[in-house]
């Protein structure tokens, strides 16, 4: 046995409470090197003496399962409800070679071979080669808002959504056309044309509305906020922020609008004082400066390489932000309340969230959830988040790691050729979270910041598997605007594409694909969000690949075929548990499978480039 592979921290994915009541305690090992685990707990205060051993803590063994493996290592996962909401336990791990471990916070030890069913005085070694989680604390707890399970993101570039109001269209705006754009292009968007594409939204049967930076800012993207208690002139009014508010819960419909609190635009007041008085004016701590003059050389060069402070980046128009300076949190927790109490929005994604201080954040949220309870925020963070997601500061992360499994599985990347390398990326990505984390989670295949999906796998077919396949994990979707009708576009700025409406037949069609598959998901949410995962792959068909949940006699599972061969009928039935094997449904042969998106029985053959959405009972 590998003992260098096995690993337990009693907090974060691997020790955690999903209820406030219960415990699930996760162990790592190396993959295929143990045959059973079991967890041996008991209240680290319960103590009985013995005859002749004096006194002894009194355990009982729970049986663990195995969840899974990631290719490199396997996963085993036990649920203990400590009746004290107490814990001190550790793992006996029967090895492939017929070795018997115990393992605790001590480290990994050779069991005393107690027989099975006999209780041991102690763990191997003594009573302190155990680990503790000392109490189920409601306030450590991680909650998300519930209603965010349920949801299906629709994510709006607004100035590329829909020209409501031509009366405010900032000066030289161009034409609303197709294709590339620029960043130095304004169409028009405004929030008069979100509200008028309201209903074209709902028809979708998305029910979540995020919105990237509408606050008055003098670029297209907005990004770089000159004043954050005011909507930009170009995107219209309070008012019409109060209206699209107000259409979007009378469709129940959720929205969230964008903050940029790591930095500022060159515009912001505070910055500009500074950038007039210098080390005498009153706003120089709210920004990272090192010391004056601001810029060395005598000019801006455009970047802060050559500056005296920091910015986003090594750009010098996005000053950062001192985010422990007490003036600037009020300000900028002010900025947060207002837009939940005046205009009662839902919540906030925050922009380059992971370069801000942990301190800042857990005040933003206790002020955030003092204002409104079910407010969802979420951060933009592309890589693992878990220092994040402990409850006390988000609940949610944009979770790009998905999407990029994907991603890499349809375009067959080396490090992921097939649907086993998917899968085993996908179980990584989930293992390192607890379930309810996974619960909340903001999944997404595109953005803003990416290049879309169409232009990414090379058309519609290859963005239809992505988006099915998105649909079957854990989490909220997203769908960013456009990709209803397979809209194209490279990296930043062409991702940023006008939406098109005169769609052509072809859109159209997609547009019906989406619809479709968003009210499957939104028909089965709990399904999704609570049940058991399912994946399956085949190495004679590395294109294949076949994931979703299951609760009782019920599973949804999404399949594609990535490739140019047909996967026969017996050889996906056989991946799923659905003929003699025992695949991801355990060989249950009686299991008909239902065609979710165009009907009837799916009996045949996957056809090559094929995406089907199967519900087994």
């Amino acid at each position: 046995m590998n003992g260098a592979a096995v690993f337990h921290r009693a907090g974060d994915s691997l020790c955690y409470s999903p209820d406030g009541v219960s415990l699930t305690l996760r162990l790592q090992c190396a993959a295929g090197d143990i045959n059973a685990v079991e967890l041996w707990a008991g209240d680290p205060h319960d103590w009985a003496k013995g005859s002749a051993s004096g006194w002894s803590w009194r355990c009982a063994p729970y049986a663990a399962h195995k969840l899974g493996t990631d290719g490199l290592h396997d996963f085993w996962e036990a649920n203990w409800a400590p009746p004290y909401r107490r814990a001190r336990y550790f793992f006996r791990l029967r090895a492939c070679d017929g070795g018997i471990w115990d393992y605790g916070e001590k480290g990994l030890l050779p069991s005393d071979g107690s027989p099975d069913g006999v209780p041991p005085a102690a763990p191997a070694g003594d009573f302190w080669n155990s680990f503790v989680f000392p109490y189920i604390n409601a306030a450590d707890q991680y909650r998300a808002p519930d209603w965010v399970a349920k949801t299906v993101w629709y994510q709006v570039f607004p100035e590329r959504f829909r020209n409501g109001d031509p009366s405010n269209d900032p000066k030289g705006v161009h034409a609303w056309r197709r294709g590339p754009v620029s960043n130095q292009e304004f169409f028009g968007g405004d929030l008069r044309g979100i509200i008028e594409g309201l209903d074209h939204i709902a028809g979708l049967g998305c029910n979540g509305l995020y919105l990237t930076p509408i606050f008055a800012s003098p670029t297209v993207h907005k990004y770089d906020t000159d004043d954050y208690l005011r909507i930009d002139p170009a995107f219209g009014t309070e008012g019409e922020l109060r209206e699209l508010v107000r259409a979007c819960h009378e469709r129940g419909m959720r929205i969230m609008l964008d903050a940029v609190f790591n930095h500022s635009g060159a515009g912001f007041g505070p910055w500009k004082d500074v950038l007039a008085n210098g080390e005498a004016s009153a706003y120089k701590d709210w920004f990272h400066i090192k010391a004056f003059p601001l810029f060395p050389k005598g000019k801006d060069s455009g970047d802060t390489r050559d500056t005296n402070f920091e910015g986003f980046a090594f750009t010098t128009r996005m000053p950062k932000l001192n985010t422990a300076n007490p003036e600037l949190k009020e300000y900028l927790f002010r900025v947060a309340e207002r837009y939940l109490k005046d205009f009662d929005i839902d919540g906030w994604r925050l922009d380059v969230a992971n370069e801000i201080d942990h301190a800042f954040w857990r005040e933003f949220r206790a002020r955030v959830k003092a204002a409104k309870p079910e407010a969802y925020i979420v951060g933009e963070i592309w890589h693992d988040a878990m220092p994040w997601l402990r409850g006390d500061q988000y609940d949610a992360v944009m979770n790009y790691p998905y999407g990029t499994a994907i991603a890499d599985f349809l375009q067959a990347k080396p490090w992921s050729p097939g649907g086993k390398e998917l899968a085993w990326r996908l179980a990584a990505i989930s293992f390192a979270y607890p379930q309810p984390v996974l619960r909340s989670a903001f999944n997404l295949l595109d953005s803003h910041d990416t290049d879309r999906i169409a232009t990414r796998f090379g058309g519609a077919a290859r963005a239809k598997q992505a988006l099915a396949l998105l649909m079957g994990l854990p989490g909220a979707p997203c769908i960013y605007y456009g990709t209803e009708y397979a809209l194209e576009g490279g990296h930043d700025p062409d991702c940023r594409r006008c939406i098109p409406w005169d769609p052509t037949p072809e859109e159209l069609a997609f547009a019906d694909f989406v619809r479709a598959l968003v009210r499957m998901r939104r028909e089965r949410w709990e399904l999704f969000s609570d049940g058991e995962r399912i994946s399956a792959y085949l190495d004679e068909h590395p294109g294949f690949a076949a994931l979703g949940a299951r609760s009782g006699a019920e599973a949804v599972v999404v399949m594609v075929n990535r490739d140019g061969v047909a996967v026969p009928q017996g050889a996906w039935r056989e991946a799923l548990g659905l003929g003699s094997g025992s695949g991801a449904m355990g060989g249950n042969t009686g299991q008909a499978a239902t065609d979710l998106l165009n009907g009837g029985e799916f009996e045949r053959e996957l056809r090559p480039g094929e995406t089907i959405v199967l519900a087994l009972k």
